[in-house]
Order: structure tokens, then sequence, then C-alpha cells
């Protein structure tokens, strides 16, 4: 029986949703080329040609890729597209000369509806009425955003997504996929016709009510007129009234990812644009800021509950080094108090820095990210941010990013192997293998520090609770090269144990499990110390699938999100 895999974050409504040309849910679909969107010879065709390859333009975790490739289990990320996302930063002043001259060449200084309507199907995949429909909204003087609205009618297409797949049966069965409420549902590891999904939002940011003009000034919450103010917190208290209320809607969000790309008044975001996105999008308003007032709030009504009021757990990708910090000593503070709240981090990356300290002063630094194998960005997890993690009884989905995944130390590997699918496997294999064993390598340390006479094997096992798989399928990235889509999941999930199999083999000498922060190759007897006993196969399980259910059987519950009890 092969095993279901779980992906802790994807985004298989994404595209669908908002482009009625996919037929379904189910369908894998390629956004249009350079070649149809921009049909005349030009310099900006050939720019955005180079541009757009390194991009996932294509449906990723669409229903028959995922049934392809063994991802069974989805955790289903809606996503309100961030109009600041649609909106390129004009005239580019933040940029170099030379870099600023040739943004205004591709892009030109002033808005045309023609040009940015078209960026933003080819990187999208959107249909050309939705990209014209919220360019209309982003330059309307005086314009406002619901996002809540985004929310709901994404949530509404997964709600009319489920059962049988449309279409003749495939091989004498009709597969079909079904949005679970509560762990008890999940289907029996041996099904393998079933799809589920359990539904999370990407940015705190759906549920408010935003004027637009005020998201593009570098101004907090408390600088808002007093009107301003009153509306955004009155539009979060309303709407999260009701995808809380389990008698107005079926499947409340399981967690949600507080902070995204963009300032929110809610809590700073971390630099997640680097090279000549950073410079087409400003990310500065809000950037690196802690909680505001309003933040602090938003929190709370997130993680109430009540006998019809679900707790929704907070996922601390994309929040600033401050707020991680704020938000840990509130865990820490409640975990004091009996009540567990489980940190999520779901689709993300190491940088081996010792602390958020660290973090905050390395400060994205460039020099340091072209020496280094992994990203030093802050986005990423620093070993603080491990050991919270750990001690919290969370997850951490491992994602499989190009962008902010790798330092440039891998990415100039990566050129040298392209060439070879085969090598380019070796290398993504070393890559998040180094990722995983980093983080048990820490919760290892943390937990021989809490144990100082000794630990059992069975207690240091549980170093391997907290790591999964969070791809970040459909999540507008730059995937890996050789596991484009979730169809090639279980190649992947294969490819990890033969990695882990042969790692004494003189071919995979520049393949190795990197021991970190070191970046040197990783010595058997330290891999060895660090299986703890479990077979290549059994980190497998664990890491595609096993401690994703284990969480979701502990947390994803009525019983813990309604009431507070933890299995």
């Amino acid at each position: 029986m092969k095993k279901p895999i779980a992906d802790l974050h994807c985004h298989p409504s994404l595209k669908p949703h908002l482009n009625a040309e996919i037929g379904s849910i189910w369908e894998y679909r390629e956004n249009p080329t350079v070649d149809e969107v921009f049909r005349l010879v030009s310099f900006r065709k050939l720019a955005i040609r180079g541009l757009a390859a390194k991009m996932a333009l294509k449906t990723q975790s669409n229903l028959d890729s995922c049934l392809q490739g063994g991802n069974r289990l989805l955790f289903c990320s809606i996503y309100p597209f961030e109009r600041e996302f649609m909106r390129p930063d004009r005239p580019f002043k933040r940029a170099s000369l030379v870099v600023k001259w040739a943004l205004q060449a591709l892009l030109r200084k002033r808005y045309k509806r023609h040009i940015d309507s078209k960026l933003i199907r080819l990187i999208t995949g959107i249909s050309p009425s939705a990209a014209i429909r919220f360019l209309d909204q982003i330059h309307t003087p005086g314009g406002r955003v619901d996002y809540m609205q985004g929310y709901l009618d994404e949530y509404n297409y997964l709600l009319a997504a489920q059962g049988e797949r449309p279409g003749a049966p495939q091989d004498g069965t009709r597969p079909a996929f079904r949005l679970l409420s509560d762990a008890s549902q999940l289907p029996q590891e041996s099904d393998e016709n079933t799809l589920s999904g359990i539904i999370t939002a990407e940015g705190a940011h759906a549920f408010g009510d935003y004027a637009l003009e005020f998201l593009r000034k570098e101004m907090a919450f408390g600088d808002l007129p007093e009107a301003e103010q009153a509306r955004l917190r009155a539009s979060f208290r309303r709407n999260l009234a009701i995808v809380k209320d389990a008698d107005q809607t079926a499947f409340p969000p399981f967690f949600v990812t507080f902070s995204h790309h963009f300032h929110n008044f809610l809590s700073g975001h971390s630099q997640s644009f680097a090279g000549l996105f950073s410079k087409v999008f400003n990310q500065e308003p809000g950037m690196d800021a802690g909680l505001s007032a309003l933040g602090r709030e938003v929190l709370e009504l997130l993680l109430e509950r009540g006998p019809r009021s679900a707790r929704i757990l907070i996922d601390t990708k994309h929040m600033s080094p401050r707020v991680r910090q704020e938000y840990y000593a509130l865990v820490r503070q409640r975990r004091q108090q009996g009540d567990a709240i489980p940190i999520v981090s779901s689709h993300s990356a190491v940088n081996a820095l010792d602390t958020l300290e660290t973090a905050m002063r390395n400060n994205n630094d460039s020099r340091t990210e072209r020496r280094s194998y992994v990203s030093k960005f802050e986005i990423n997890l620093t070993d603080e941010d491990i050991r919270e993690t750990f001690d919290s009884g969370g997850i951490i989905g491992i994602c499989m990013h190009d962008g902010r995944m790798p330092g440039r130390q891998f990415k100039k590997k990566l050129r040298a192997v392209r060439a070879h699918p085969e090598k380019a496997k070796r290398l993504y294999s070393q890559m998040f293998l180094t990722n995983i064993f980093h983080i048990v390598k820490v919760n290892a340390r943390h937990l021989q520090a809490l144990h100082p006479g000794g630990a059992g094997e069975a207690v240091m096992q549980t170093a391997w609770d907290t790591v999964s798989l969070g791809s970040d399928n459909d999540g507008i990235v730059d995937p890996f090269n050789t596991y484009e889509t979730a169809a090639t999941l279980t190649d992947f999930r294969l490819k990890i144990i033969e990695a882990m199999q042969t790692q004494d083999r003189p071919y995979m000498k520049d393949f190795r499990i990197l021991s970190l922060p070191e970046e040197k190759p990783m010595e058997p007897e330290e891999l060895q110390a660090l299986m703890m006993g479990l077979t290549p196969e059994a980190i497998a399980d664990r890491v595609f699938y096993d401690n994703a259910r284990i969480f979701l059987e502990r947390y994803f519950t009525e019983a813990y999100r309604f009431s507070g009890a933890v299995v």
C-alpha cells in the first residue's frame, strides 16, 4: 500500500476560481505563453521571457496532478491577491539608475493597463477579465478593497468543487474531493481515490477592508485617520465572527498566515522578494515592524474559541522577526497557563542563524547570501524559531523553492547541473534533506539540554515530530525545476529515500547532506546519530505524511478547536 502524501501548504483553487477557462480544480492548465500575450517582437517580450522562465507558469496542485503524485491530503490555502502584488512601483525610484532605466523601458514610467493586464495574466494564470477587474480597482482614485469578498469567492469555489471528478471515469474509477472539518474524517490510507482538503488562509489581510491609498504609505495603524482605524477594526471583527462561527461557516480555516508580502496594518512582514522583483514591487511599507494594536486584537480574536466559535491557529511564515518574538512570548505565556497553542510555519526553509536577533542584525545582507548554500534571509527559520516550534508541539512545512530557500552557492551549483536532470534531482534532494536534518539536529540538541541526565531513544525520536512537506505549489513561486507539480511528489519522495540510502556512494560526493551552519558534508557518524535508528523509509513516512496526520489528530478536532482539549 502506498502511503498518501500530505502537503501543508498549496493553492489548488487560486488559479481556477479566477479563470473559467480552467474547467475545474482537477484540470492541469498552462498559463498563456509570452508569445500569446505579447505578440509583437520587442525588447519587452524578450526580457519578460527571461523573467518568466523562472516561474511556475502552470497549475501545480490541480487535483489530477495531486492524484497522480499521491498527494491525497491538501492544506488548501485561500489567498485573496494583495493588490500591491499587481501594482509595479513606478517610476522605480528605489532601483539603481541602470535598473530603473531598464524597468521604465520594460514596464513604462506610468501605468499602462494593457501592459499590466498582460503581465498579470502571464505570471498568475488568471483570466483577462479578472486581471482588468483588479487593475481598475487598484487605479480608481479613493479605491478600497474588501479582501473578505475574495476570500469568500475562493472558499465557495472549494465548497462547490467537492464531489466526484467531472468527466468520464478513469480506469473504471471516479476519484473524489472532499473538505474535512475534523481529523476523524481523514480517509483510510488505503483509499487511493479520495483527495481530502483542509482550508487554511494566506495572509490575515483576507479579513480586512482597506483603503488602498494607505497601504502604499509608510505609516502605522495608529497613524491612520480615526475613521479609517474604526472601519478597519470593525471589518476584522465582523469578518472573523463569520469565518469562526461553525453555524455560518462549515469549514473555518485551520490556520492563517498572519503576515504576507505587503503591509496589512496588523504586523510587520519579512522581505520575500529579491533581485529584480524587489525593485518592481515595493515591500517596504510595514516591513520588519512589530505587532500593531490592531494586530494584537486580531491575534486574540483568531485564537479565541467557544462552543460554536473555532480557534484559528497562527502560521508564522512571512512574519518579521520582531513579530515572531512577540508571538512566541504569547505562546509561552499561554502554555504556562495550560493553553497549548502549536506554532505553525507552513512553507519554510532554514537560514541556520542561531537567533532572531542575529537574523535582524544580518538584515538580509546580500554579501552573506553570496557566500551561503542556504538563504540567510530573515524570512527563513532561525534555530530559535525551530526550538520554539518544537516546544509548542508545532509543525514546520519545508517548501520546494528555488527562490528564498537557497543561497547563491546552491544556485551556482544548480546552474552547473541544470542540463543534467538526474544531478539536478540529487541537488534538490540535498537541499531538502539539509533543511530537514538541520531542524532535527536543533531539536535533538534542545532535547539534550532539557534532559541533561540523558534521554531514551523514544524521547530523542520526537526531534523528528515537527518536520513535514509544505510545497507552496501554485503560490506564484520559482519551483524546483525537476519537481514542478504535485504529479512529481511520489518521485520526489523516492528520491529523498534514495539520497539517504546512498550518501556513501562516490557519485553522491557533491550531493551529500550538509551539516549547518558549517555547510560541510555531514559525517556518517552524525547522520546515523540524527536518524536515531529510523530507516530512510520511516523518515520519509514521517516527513511526507505521518507528522501532518498526528498534528491533525491533536489539534484539528472539535474538542481542541472549540473547547481546548489536546489528544
